[in-house]
Order: structure tokens, then C-alpha cells, then sequence
């Protein structure tokens, strides 16, 4: 009998002993599917659910069109006297830079949307219209920068002095060979240098950047009048379509403005850079 109590007591140390080893090993086992976890039932969806960007839906906000056709045409009040250099040219933008820089140092419009429930869902826009107006202004500035023309970077100065000296080719090769740089690259390199320093003799007239950020005013403006506006159920549509008639129109001048769309890529055309610059 002494002898089955220890058989059974070795039995049951051995069972606990392997048991989780066991389970460990064994697939994970989920129960079955019952049917009552899928909801089969239509769901009703509100206006609020269709309208927000998590719902799918394409969210569509009408532009005030005549406040697109007033912002496209009008323009701040001309300085007492024209912008004539670089200095001049500075002194018109500031004020407007100062303002931007203001509504953002509040949040942006992304904040605006953001500080109320009833247009928080729309608050992509508001990012794009900072980011946008962010690139207009800085647009701006490159052309009071380099009215004149533009300096050649590090980069340039030393690409084009290398082609001066040796020749596009055996400059290529040099990089290549020598530097032990990346053939795309190079090619890069080269491109660029060309460009830049095609630019160095290009001129663009002050009084068409003047024209510019005269035109640039109101929108700035409307900016700041959208950061003052308590957003309530009364004018929330106006705010949307508001906002989204100056998201409209910035994005216009960024694409179709020709000395701004030139500006844009100069100021962003310059080559990450590489350890030979390093």
C-alpha cells in the first residue's frame, strides 16, 4: 500500500512537472466563431460620421467664390516708395512675416480647427494651409534674396570649378573614380552645378516681386482673421468654406505663378549632402 502511495504521488509530480511544458508547445486554440460576434444589422451613420476623414467619405467644403475671385484680384495698400533692392524688398515682406509667424507661434490654422469639436475633423486643412502659405512666404523671401541673381552654394562652386578646369567628362570621372562617389550621384552633382550656375546671371525686376507680396497681403490677412474667429454652430460653414477658399487660392499661386513656381525650385533644387562635401 506504501508502495501504491508513492507510485501515485511520483505520477502526480511527473503530471505537474510536464504540464505546462505540454500546453506551451501545443497550438493555440481559439473557440469556434459564434454568430452572434458579427453585427449584421445596418448601422446608422450620421451626418458627422460621413463628413469625418476617419469615415472614408471625401469630405467636400464649397469655396466662397467670391472671396477666391476678391483674393486672386485684390492687393495690399503700395509702399510710399517702391521696392528698389534687396533691403527695400525685405522691409515690404517683413510685416507679413511677422504676422504668419505670429498665427503660428498660436498653433497655425491647424490649432484653429483643432481649438473646436464642430470643425476638428476637417483638420487637414488647416495643416495644409500652414504648410502652403509657409512656402509662398519663403518663396518670397528667395526672390527679395536673389533678385540679382543667385550666389552659387559650396557645392556648385566647387563642381563648376572642378568642370572649368578638367571638363564635364574627366570631371565626372574624377568624382567617380577618385572620390569614389556614386555615379547618379555625380550626374546629380552636375546637373545642378549647371543650373546654378545658369542662375547666377538671371534677374527678376523688383517691381514684379513687390507686385507679388502686395498680392500676397490679403492672404495673410484672411490668415490672421481666421485665427480671431470663435467658431460656433452659426458660422462654422463659413469658417470651412472660408479656409478652404484660401487653402484654394495659395495652392493656385504656388502652382501657376511662374516667378513663384521658379523660386520654389531654385530654393529646393540644392543636392543632399555627401561626404565629399563633408
Amino acid at each position: 500500500m506504501l508502495q501504491n502511495g508513492v507510485l501515485g504521488l511520483i505520477g502526480i509530480l511527473l503530471l505537474t512537472a510536464c504540464g505546462p511544458d505540454q500546453s506551451a508547445e501545443e497550438p493555440l486554440r481559439l473557440p469556434a466563431r459564434e454568430s452572434t460576434w458579427v453585427k449584421t444589422e445596418q448601422v446608422e451613420i450620421t451626418k458627422h460620421d460621413a463628413l469625418s476623414p476617419k469615415s472614408g467619405a471625401a469630405i467636400h467644403i464649397p469655396i466662397n467664390e467670391d472671396l477666391q475671385e476678391q483674393l486672386m484680384q485684390t492687393s495690399g495698400r503700395a509702399p510710399k516708395s517702391p521696392v528698389e533692392n534687396m533691403a527695400s524688398c525685405f522691409a515690404l515682406l517683413e510685416p507679413l512675416d511677422k504676422t504668419r509667424m505670429f498665427v503660428q507661434r498660436e498653433g497655425g490654422a491647424w490649432a484653429m480647427f483643432e481649438r473646436s469639436d464642430l470643425i476638428k475633423p476637417y483638420s487637414n486643412n488647416g495643416m495644409q494651409i500652414d504648410s502652403n502659405l509657409n512656402k509662398l512666404v519663403f518663396s518670397l523671401r528667395h526672390l527679395c534674396r536673389t533678385a540679382q541673381g543667385v550666389p552659387q552654394n559650396p557645392l556648385a562652386l566647387k563642381v563648376n570649378s572642378l568642370v572649368d578646369q578638367m571638363g564635364k567628362e574627366k570631371a565626372r570621372e574624377h568624382f567617380i573614380e577618385v572620390v569614389g562617389e556614386a555615379p547618379a550621384d555625380v550626374d546629380h552633382w552636375l546637373e545642378y552645378a549647371e543650373f546654378a550656375r545658369q542662375n547666377t546671371k538671371r534677374k527678376v525686376p523688383y517691381a514684379e516681386i513687390q507686385a507679388l507680396i502686395l498680392k500676397t497681403q490679403p492672404l495673410i490677412d484672411l490668415y490672421k482673421d481666421l485665427l480671431d474667429r470663435k467658431v460656433a454652430e452659426s458660422n462654422k460653414d463659413a469658417f470651412l468654406s472660408d479656409s478652404v477658399t484660401l487653402l484654394t487660392v495659395i495652392k493656385d499661386r504656388l502652382a501657376t505663378e511662374p516667378r513663384v513656381v521658379m523660386a520654389m525650385k531654385e530654393d529646393t533644387e540644392t543636392p543632399l549632402p555627401s561626404r565629399w562635401e563633408m
